[in-house]
């Protein structure tokens, strides 16, 4: 439905089923609105993200991927008030809008290397993470660059936020993924890492559709090509 809001009649529906209904499916409208840059939602994404709660990350992100600059008083307010849980966020979010992304990227990297290093700040690592992500999904490969040079040599309980972070990217930004993996040094191991994502993920579709990139990607390479030999062993390592 959000693929359609330049329909009339599809835009209310939605706007109302950001405010209703179970937080797990608020979460995946508030999403859809943020991926399809749904502006007309602009009121009741900023009403969410003020009010803080369960879904102010969501809400906080997908305002970043509206690129609304209506959007950025609320942004500075909540980073100049707001939890350092939310802070990730925050700060993924006026990078998405094109404003002082250097200084925001080094703040979440920063941030992510920290709650690797040091226990119990595992909500701030799983916002962190979730921040790189919605950067990476924009075609951010230094954001994808980051979750591997950090998540890597991490161990549990960090490291399976991280996993599941680059398995998201791998199926919703397939393209990046493939191409960063061509050029990473320590490819191997960052197989290993999407592959645990991938165990974690319960998206089948979208797990096919990143498989159907691989293999075309493989069979139109040259031989002992890099492309052909990241297709080769993510088909391998994934069982696919």
């Amino acid at each position: 439905m959000a693929a359609l809001g330049a329909d009339a009649r599809v835009r209310p529906a939605l706007v109302r089923d950001v405010g209703r209904g179970q937080d797990y499916f608020r979460s995946a409208v508030i999403e859809a609105l943020g991926d399809y840059h749904a502006s007309y939602a602009l009121e009741p994404l900023l009403q969410i993200a003020r009010l803080g709660g369960p879904l102010q990350i969501d809400a906080v992100i997908a305002l970043g991927k509206l690129k609304d600059q209506r959007a950025l008083e609320t942004l500075a307010t909540l980073q100049r008030s707001g939890s350092r849980e939310t802070q990730p966020a925050i700060a993924a979010a006026i990078c998405l809008m094109g404003i002082n992304c250097d200084a925001h990227f080094g703040f979440l990297v920063d941030t992510l290397k920290f709650a690797d290093k040091n226990p119990g700040y595992q909500a701030l690592l799983r916002n962190t993470v979730a921040s790189l992500v919605a950067l990476a999904n924009a075609g951010n490969p230094q954001a994808l660059q980051a979750l591997f040079d950090v998540g890597i040599p991490s161990s549990d309980p960090p490291r399976a936020p991280m996993a599941l972070g680059v398995g998201t990217v791998a199926i919703r930004n397939a393209p990046l993924m493939l191409s960063f993996l061509e050029s990473y040094q320590n490819r191997a191991a960052a197989i290993d890492l999407v592959a645990e994502g991938f165990d974690m993920l319960e998206e089948d579709y979208e797990e096919e559709g990143f498989f159907a990139a691989v293999r075309r990607g493989y069979w139109q390479a040259p031989e002992e090509s890099a492309t052909r030999k990241v297709g080769q062993t993510l088909i391998d390592k994934l069982e696919f």
